[in-house]
């Protein structure tokens, strides 16, 4: 996890704390206030999901990168190879 994912996630888990407190300390009655804290949750559960699809294909674009390149890297020394050989 890389310093902005962190950084992300360091963020979401304070605005979550935040939003959680704040509907707590709110007027609203005990029902109102647990029918927000629960849409909350369910929007930073969404979110969370969002970014770890995000997460997930750079990570499998980075995978196909790699492979790609290690492909690549061992058809030049095939090359190489035959040309020494040659």
């Amino acid at each position: 996890m890389n310093n902005s994912d962190k950084s992300l996630f360091a963020f979401l888990a304070g605005t979550a704390a935040g939003i959680a407190i704040g509907m707590l300390m709110a007027p609203d009655s005990g029902r109102m206030t647990r029918d927000k804290l629960s849409r909350q949750a369910d929007a930073l559960v969404n979110d969370l999901e969002d970014q770890w699809e995000v997460g997930f294909e750079k990570i499998r674009d980075l995978t196909n990168s790699a492979l790609a390149e290690a492909e690549r890297l061992r058809e030049r020394g095939e090359r190489e190879i035959d040309d020494l050989k040659g």
